[in-house]
């Protein structure tokens, strides 16, 4: 049974939030608007409407590591970071053909947090450095690593620090417009805004702040984050406000600043990092236990799998999504988890799962033929 014809699916009203038109090239754009007002009453975590289960298959998991975020090699395989108690990158073979290994370990870091590929087998992750330090991008370039059938690595990664954004106040999610592009947009979400940092000469700027990416200002801990995952698509990014509870989309440039104003698409959405479909959908990471199918043009929200806020829910606290890249798993979603952020979990709950979604991938491919081909990507 296609899960989404057999649920009920609910609209959540829209209206767009304002924001100050953009400067010129290569400027910082900022907002001069006064104190952050909501755009709409937010209602604390309106759980979505509940689909019949997809499949959900747990691949990888490492006792005591919480997972942040996650993104495919070009040859099927995950690299995979860890928020606590380590700055961890890990190594995980989706086909399990070999065991998932520590892949590096950030000794300079108190955590590592986002990831993203630009050009083959370079992939860049930022993390804080310890003792309050600032945050820092490294670069890991995999294009000559190997390992043996026994989770040996014979030829490491090769992992240099790029630099750092002393003002940055809390970065999140990092994506990218093009792989062919030298630089990467990254979340700050305690800023409530993007920064734009070039991986060749470690130059930065603060691209776009608006209040649509600022967090609540009476709220503490997760709850007070603004801007968190973040995706870019067809000149478009995408971006969740966790503490707000809510989804946006922005127009932009080719050099990442913003070309309109933030667009509403849902509130009450419990979120973190996600990937999008070809088709308008995005696929949510719940900090609440499940993984959300939210309509980018509409606003309705489906439970595709876990249970919606629910301490037995297979799910515990998730924190990204990504479709695999591989024929066999282009239909399947995995996300990570931190094993229980807002509800306590057993040990070795942490780790990383697949939701096969193929039913519904197939649906929406018979719906529109023109994107037949057309697949997921977390960016």
């Amino acid at each position: 049974m296609r899960p989404f014809l057999s649920a009920l699916v609910f609209l959540l009203s829209t209206m767009t939030a304002h924001v100050t038109p953009s400067a010129g090239p290569e400027s910082s754009r900022t907002s001069t608007a006064g104190p952050i007002i909501p755009v709409q009453p937010i209602v604390t975590y309106i759980p979505p409407v509940a689909s019949s289960k997809a499949p959900l298959t747990k691949i990888f998991a490492y006792a005591g590591s919480g997972f942040e975020n996650l993104v495919f090699r070009s040859n099927g395989q995950i690299l995979a970071t860890s928020a606590f108690p380590e700055p961890l990158l890990f190594y995980v073979d989706p086909l399990r053909v070999r065991p998932g290994v520590v892949l590096h370990n950030f000794t300079t870091l108190r955590s590592t947090v986002g990831i993203t590929e630009l050009g083959p087998d370079r992939f860049y992750v930022h993390g804080r450095r310890r003792e309050d330090g600032p945050f820092t991008v490294f670069s890991v370039d995999m294009r000559y690593f190997s390992i043996l059938p026994n989770g040996t690595i014979s030829t490491p990664p090769k992992v240099k620090e790029i630099g750092s954004i002393p003002s940055s106040l809390g970065l999140n999610g990092m994506t990218h417009l093009r792989k062919s592009d030298s630089f990467v947009l990254i979340a700050d979400t305690l800023l409530g805004a993007v920064w734009k940092f070039d991986i060749r000469t470690g130059k930065y700027n603060l691209m776009i702040k608006d209040s649509s990416m600022a967090g609540p200002s009476n709220k503490t801990g997760f709850a007070a984050y603004g801007i968190n995952g973040l995706r870019a698509q067809n000149r478009t990014l995408f971006y969740c406000n966790s503490g707000g509870q809510t989804f946006y989309k922005m127009k932009i440039h080719e050099d990442g600043s913003s070309a309109g104003n933030a667009s509403l698409i849902t509130s009450g959405i419990a979120c973190d990092d996600f990937a999008l479909d070809p088709w308008g959908f995005a696929y949510v990471a719940s900090p609440h236990n499940a993984l959300i199918k939210l309509d980018t043009r509409t606003g309705a929200q489906l439970v595709v799998a876990g249970d919606f806020n629910q301490d037995t829910s297979e799910i515990r606290s998730a924190s990204s999504a990504c479709f695999g890249v591989s024929d066999s798993d282009q239909t399947s979603i995995y996300i990570t988890t931190n094993g229980g952020a807002f509800v306590g979990a057993p040990k070795g709950s942490q780790g990383i799962s697949r939701v096969d979604i193929g039913n519904l991938a197939q649906a929406l491919r018979e719906r529109d033929e023109s994107r037949a081909d057309g697949r997921g990507t977390c960016l």
